[in-house]
């Protein structure tokens, strides 16, 4: 894949670290603390993507609204992602799961015996450089996070001047129209 665009991740109390020229953002909807998302912090970027993620172990939010599910060590674990996928394919929806790679083919394998048909994968590997992720967009794959403050410390933050490490924000690839920016139809 040649075209992808760029979206950055962060908790909530580092969401002020994001450029808000960012085309595509993703944050928390769950969570307690410094985790979530406030309003104030999705209005920031009125011209970027949004993409809410649910880390709860139970993915409620997922099934009613997040958009991706988190599956990974503290998050929800792929029994409960594989039976709220089911919820959201009962709705029509599509689902999107947040998986490292070393797990990606065990949900994969998983998500077919379900019978999930509408299923995605936002796939993290920080061994890997921008063009390296780029390359793994496409099928199922829409988006991959290539760098974060510990894989990549000194990498600058894309229409910033911090870095990852002092930003503490994730660098990810993704399909150009998995949740790009919609202007408001007037």
């Amino acid at each position: 894949m040649t075209s992808y665009a760029i979206m950055l991740d962060a908790i909530g109390a580092d969401a002020d670290n994001i450029p808000a020229t960012a085309p595509k953002v993703a944050g928390y909807v769950t969570g307690t603390g410094e985790i979530p998302w406030t309003a104030a912090d999705w209005a920031r970027f009125p011209q970027a993507g949004h993409v809410r993620i649910d880390q709860s172990p139970t993915l409620t939010a997922w099934a009613t609204s997040a958009d991706v599910a988190d599956m990974e060590t503290g998050a929800a674990t792929e029994g409960t992602v594989i039976a709220q996928g089911l919820v959201r394919q009962d709705k029509g929806w599509w689902s999107f799961v947040y998986v490292s790679e070393v797990n990606l083919a065990s949900l994969q394998d998983a998500a077919r015996a379900a019978g999930l048909t509408r299923f995605q994968y936002w796939v993290a590997n920080w061994n890997l450089d921008e063009a390296e992720a780029a390359a793994l967009l496409g099928g199922d794959i829409v988006a991959v996070q290539w760098a974060s403050p510990t894989s990549n410390p000194n990498t600058i933050v894309p229409g910033g001047t911090q870095t990852l490490a002092d930003a503490n924000i994730d660098i990810s690839v993704t399909i150009p129209s998995w949740f790009a920016y919609k202007p408001p139809v007037r």
